[in-house]
């Protein structure tokens, strides 16, 4: 029996609201919520000072845009884990997630016995939080709305006791912009007058760095590639990326400390 989450109203940049569920009997899915709430239980996470963290701590977040998504971490262990989705396109997405391989080598779950989690539709600029429990396995995410998936809005998400941790991350350095999971971070930046500000595009698609008062503009970026800009005068710039219009940044440049 396939066992199947339909989760109707849930928030972040969403209003709250509840979930309906319907639970078949294989066990996969014990608990599931729609509290914005809720985070991600620590399980697994590595003792302090070794320098790793569970990519489920705080919640694993996903970047969904034209036409790809993101995953923070494409390995995680078993357990509570909650998905924080964003919508960082120009389109209205849908989230949705199956189970295709069980990782007890019991055979496929998909169309037989399994789990299909699926979220609302969310628009751009929107976020919503999935809390579930997820078994070992070989799961699909995509995005249900018409087409969007044979567009390339799919990954895949191994879950297995042994996946690895993520070594922490410093964040970028001073004066530098990461794009990752259509989103600039950090923002707003801070920076004295005079300092090199550089983008880096993670992402698997294309993004581009312009300003709203068009001083600057990086043209199209893809991914890996980077851009760099001199602040000569203090202020507030604000900038956006013009395929994807919800994604904004903002550096504030100060006079020199």
């Amino acid at each position: 029996m396939r066992l199947r989450i339909s989760i109707v109203t849930l928030v972040a940049a969403l209003s709250t609201g509840a979930c309906s569920v319907a639970e078949g009997g294989d066990g996969l899915a014990p608990a599931v919520s729609a509290d914005p709430t809720t985070t991600a239980v620590q399980s697994g996470a590595a003792p302090a000072g070794t320098g790793t963290v569970d990519p489920r701590r705080g919640g694993l977040e996903l970047g969904f845009g034209e036409f790809a998504i993101t995953l923070e971490a494409g390995e995680i262990r078993p357990g509570p884990v909650t998905f924080v989705i964003r919508n960082g396109g120009q389109l209205v997405h849908g989230f949705e997630m199956e189970i295709e391989e069980r990782g007890d080598s019991s055979g496929h779950g998909s169309g037989h016995d399994g789990l299909k989690i699926e979220g609302p539709a969310f628009g751009p600029g929107e976020t919503i939080r999935i809390a579930t429990e997820l078994a070992p396995g070989v799961y699909e995410i995509e995005c249900f709305v018409a087409e969007h998936d044979e567009m390339g809005m799919r990954a895949t998400l191994v879950v297995r006791p042994r996946a690895p941790l993520l070594r922490v991350d410093p964040g970028p350095a001073e004066g530098e912009i990461e794009i990752a999971d259509f989103a600039f971070a950090p923002t707003p930046l801070e920076v004295p007058v005079g300092t090199p500000v550089t983008w880096t595009n993670l992402d698997p698609t294309a993004h581009t760095v312009s300003a709203s008062d068009g001083s600057f503009d990086s043209g199209t970026l893809r991914s890996d590639a980077r851009f760099e800009t001199t602040f000569e005068r203090p202020g507030t710039f604000a900038y956006f990326c013009q395929i994807h219009p919800t994604m904004r940044g903002t550096v504030r440049v100060g006079e020199p400390g």
